[in-house]
């Protein structure tokens, strides 16, 4: 416990030290300036207009797939005939995202807009949400019942394995689940506030409900996003209560992250989670109801420390999720 205050505190007073550009107009990216570390001077901590990689963004609220160029450009478009909140990218540079209203379908698409599978889901399941990828195929959420789909990225259906989520609405029955090893699978139950790890067999192996914190609603809104990192915690993006923690295997909450810790972001609602090939992670910030002030994003070193933020208040209103193609 001791140990846990200590990170804590120590995490708040690095992050107390955020540099963030007050004035920015919303036409550019806002960027961070990289944390002062010991021993580095004013001039090492470089700005710079470029961003460190294109983004693909999902708008909830304009209900739009935006690909972002790293000069900060919106190089393209898309808007579906339906609300999307979540996509995944594939290595032949297509774009995988479920449609949520009608029509309730999965769909394939190229970046010059041709379609090229779809799966109409309607009959199956109530309502489709959260999409992620694992390698050469893609697990699929599915609600009412809930279930992880899992389908190759070329539309082909390899098999479903029943997720046992309580939650009696389908609209966040059941969110994000994602492989995290040799058929163990990390469930994010949006409207139990909860992480579920389960086998192949559906039974459950690890659970984490998110505690009450502040005076929201609780359970439900209180799991946006999960991430099994590389040293077995997980962080958990814990939506409405706009904090992110990291839990053991235990359940011992190892670092926080909440709004008050860092006023500049507008910290709204934890959602996204992206680990990046160097160890850090792309958070995103969604920003319904707080449009126009804020960031839509922030990365988070291997040691968290923000050292990068971004928003285009222009183009964007509320970012489902901002995800960087690394290439």
């Amino acid at each position: 416990m001791i140990n846990a205050i200590v990170k804590r505190l120590a995490g708040i007073a690095l992050l107390t030290s955020l540099v963030l550009c007050s004035e920015v107009s919303s036409a550019q990216p806002i960027l961070a300036d990289e944390l002062k570390q010991p021993g580095l001077s004013d001039s090492a901590n470089i700005k710079s207009s470029e961003l460190p990689f294109e983004l693909m963004v999902c708008d909830y609220v304009q209900f739009k797939l935006a690909r972002v160029s790293r000069d900060g450009r919106v190089a393209w478009e898309h808007t579906p005939e339906g609300k999307v909140w979540d996509f995944v990218l594939t290595d032949d540079n297509q774009l995988i995202y479920p449609i949520i209203t009608k029509p309730q379908e999965v769909r394939c698409i190229d970046f010059t807009g041709k379609q090229i599978w779809t799966w109409p889901y309607s009959s199956d399941f109530r309502e489709i949400i959260n999409i992620t990828r694992d390698g050469s195929r893609v697990i699929i959420s599915g609600q009412m019942p809930p279930a992880a789909i899992f389908m190759t990225t070329h539309g082909k259906r390899t098999g479903t394995l029943s997720i046992p989520a309580k939650y009696n609405d389908q609209h966040g029955q059941l969110g994000n689940v994602y492989a995290v090893g040799q058929d163990r699978y990390l469930a994010q139950l949006w409207g139990e506030g909860t992480a579920l790890e389960v086998d192949q067999q559906s039974e459950e192996v690890w659970r984490y409900q998110v505690p009450q914190y502040g005076p929201g609603r609780f359970p439900a809104g209180t799991m946006q996003d999960l991430l099994r990192l590389p040293t077995g915690n997980t962080l958990l993006a814990c939506g409405t209560q706009a904090r992110l923690l990291e839990v053991s295997p235990q359940g011992e909450v190892v670092w926080e992250l909440t709004a008050q810790d860092a006023p500049e972001l507008n910290f709204t609602n934890a959602c996204g989670l992206q680990l990046l090939r160097d160890g850090s992670v792309l958070v995103t910030n969604f920003l319904r109801g707080n449009s126009g002030r804020g960031v839509h994003a922030f990365r988070l070193s291997e040691d968290r420390r923000i050292t990068w933020t971004w928003a285009d208040h222009d183009n964007f209103t509320a970012t489902s999720q901002v995800w960087a193609i690394e290439n």
